[in-house]
């Protein structure tokens, strides 16, 4: 009997963002650009820590993106 799905290989995740790089760009420049308004800021400013919000939002959506481009590399391959 097949395991089904147990123990499938996922491709490495350089060849994901290489695969999607126009998102990936977007959200590097999004983490850019909360970073470059926190430092113009400083800490006491309600912009440096509202800065914190995106970058928390985008490593979220980074992560979920990895895992769907790597799903759909895996079913991709499962039809061949």
């Amino acid at each position: 009997m097949r395991s089904g799905r147990h123990g499938a290989a996922r491709p490495p995740i350089g060849v994901l963002i290489h695969r999607d790089r126009v998102d990936f760009s977007l959200f590097a420049l999004i983490i850019v650009i909360a970073l470059a308004v926190m430092v113009l800021t400083g800490w006491t400013s309600i912009a440096f820590w509202l800065g914190l919000v995106p970058i928390f939002a985008t490593l979220a959506l980074i992560v979920r993106r990895i895992d769907r481009l790597a799903r759909d590399e895996v079913r991709d391959e499962e039809l061949l």
